[in-house]
């Protein structure tokens, strides 16, 4: 088979992301819908109680985690033995989880101190061994970049899983709701994992050494990674409450589903791409540069607008129960922007087997988050917690622009360029928005559409003004001068219509 041309590798990039920001905003769009009905109906303690099984379960998924989607979408690894190897450790994997769950079920109740987290414990262990008998055949919609499939498959389990958890909530009216929507969801994702695809794995081992040889330093930069994540959560519920924990996790997960909405399909995208283009050392920067230039826009550009808006998203969103929230999802918002130009940037150390970069970047920021977050929970509670996060991860972007500049086609000089004009125009956006009057009489909702509109205005005008005075440089923005150029030519070149 020929190899891709540049433009081609461009445009499967393109459309990869494309297709997967489809997906995950329909997903999150469905989800916040969900939010916005089951906080209403349910009290922050409910929240945070699920909230502190979850971090269990999520450590041990992440523990136990091999890696086995990534490893198929390599070159080499198209065989049904490989298939059939995938799927046996997946089930292995979910088997241990759910033998762990029930055994620190009760480190859980006495750490947090929550009698009830042991019997849910016990549901969400069933929930881990429902997940890992999903067909292992739905990979072959990224490997062949059939993004298309893959949307669907994500969003007929949203939807079903939506109705599941707003019925149950408004029947339960209590946490049982969230822990049967969980359980639900696992199960309708494992039928329409085999609606969707005619793949029939079997129980196999003959491929493991091909499988855990690419994923054992994936395996720890994603335990790193995930305690990167929850070590502030873990903390938060230990010191203050069940409450509390409940306003940080919906403040953290609001404030950082904008951000993660778009860098998360992004990663899922571009990691085939830029693999099948790993060779091409011109063309993988170009495919690095135009996603790490495209986050950083738009994530920058969300984090701005939820840290000046954060009391009206509040308001609209959740309620007036949730205003103790308000402060923590300010710094949650800048924690969700930079870490966005965090993540994206470890895809080119996987692509180019650089693993191990990842891992030590992750183990880094947990050395200095977990101190960190320890000492300004003691200081000022929650709200230090949020602020420590968000300066931790603005730390470490300049340390992984550093690693992928050593590790790959890309330097550091065209990394920083990519970056600075989006982190000038949020600065400037944030300062004047803030000074804007905004009357606390006018209804929430008006005042959030305004804001969110301000800065859009302003922050889009800075950023273009920004690249024009700069020289105009290849970004995130000559591509979208580029395409409204080529827009209005056809416009133009269009006959006019027929009127007779």
């Amino acid at each position: 088979m020929a190899a891709p041309t540049p433009a081609a590798g461009a445009n499967h990039l393109l459309r990869g992301s494309i297709w997967m920001i489809a997906v995950r905003w329909a997903m999150r769009l469905i989800g916040l819908v969900s939010t916005m009905i089951l906080a209403r109906l349910l009290a922050p303690g409910d929240f945070g109680l699920i909230a502190m099984v979850m971090i269990a379960y999520g450590l041990l998924e992440t523990i136990s985690y091999a890696g086995v989607d990534l490893a198929l979408m390599r070159s080499g690894a198209d065989s049904r033995e490989h298939y059939d190897t995938a799927w046996t450790v997946q089930i292995l994997q979910g088997v241990f989880i759910a033998l762990c769950l029930v055994a620190s079920a009760g480190f859980v109740v006495d750490y947090f101190k929550e009698p009830r987290a042991a019997v849910v414990m016990y549901w969400v262990a069933l929930r881990a061994v429902i997940d890992s008998l999903q067909n292992i055949g739905v990979v072959a919609f990224r490997k062949e970049l059939d993004f298309a499939k893959e949307f669907r498959f994500s969003l007929y389990n949203k939807l079903l899983n939506f109705v599941v958890v707003v019925g149950a909530a408004l029947w339960l009216r209590n946490y049982w709701a969230l822990v049967l929507g969980s359980i639900a969801s696992s199960l309708i994702t494992v039928v329409v994992s085999y609606v969707m695809h005619p793949f029939r794995p079997r129980l196999s081992l003959a491929r493991i050494r091909d499988i855990w040889g690419f994923s054992q330093w994936l395996m720890i930069s994603r335990i790193g990674s995930y305690l990167n994540r929850k070590c502030d959560e873990l903390v938060v519920g230990g010191h203050v409450g069940v409450v509390a924990m409940g306003n940080y996790h919906v403040a953290s997960d609001l404030a950082t589903l904008p951000s993660n909405e778009i860098v998360m399909p992004v990663r899922r995208a571009i990691f085939p791409t830029l693999t099948k283009i790993a060779d091409r050392a011109d063309e993988f920067a170009r495919g690095v540069l135009s996603s790490f230039s495209g986050v950083s826009a738009l994530c920058l550009f969300i984090s701005v607008t939820l840290l000046v808006s954060a009391p009206e998203v509040v308001a609209v969103v959740l309620g007036a129960q949730w205003s103790d929230a308000v402060p923590l999802m300010r710094w949650m918002a800048l924690f969700g922007g930079f870490s966005a130009l965090v993540l994206v940037l470890e895809v080119p150390l996987w692509v180019a087997g650089r693993t191990s970069n990842s891992a030590a970047q992750t183990w880094l920021e947990l050395a200095i988050i977990v101190p960190s977050t320890l000492l300004a929970v003691r200081a000022y509670g929650a709200e230090g917690a949020a602020a420590a996060r968000a300066g931790v991860s603005l730390a470490m972007v300049p340390v992984m622009m550093i690693l992928t500049a050593r590790n790959s086609s890309v330097s550091l000089g065209q990394l920083a360029g990519a970056l600075w004009r989006p982190l000038a125009a949020a600065l400037l956006t944030g300062a004047l928005v803030h000074l804007l009057p905004f009357a606390d009489g006018w209804p929430a909702l008006l005042r959030l559409a305004l804001k969110a509109g301000t800065c859009g205005v302003v922050y889009f005008a800075l950023l273009l003004g920004l690249w024009w005075v700069g020289g105009r440089p290849a970004g995130i923005e000559a591509t979208i001068v580029n395409h409204l150029r080529q827009r209005l030519a056809r416009r133009r070149a269009a006959p006019p219509p027929d009127l007779g």
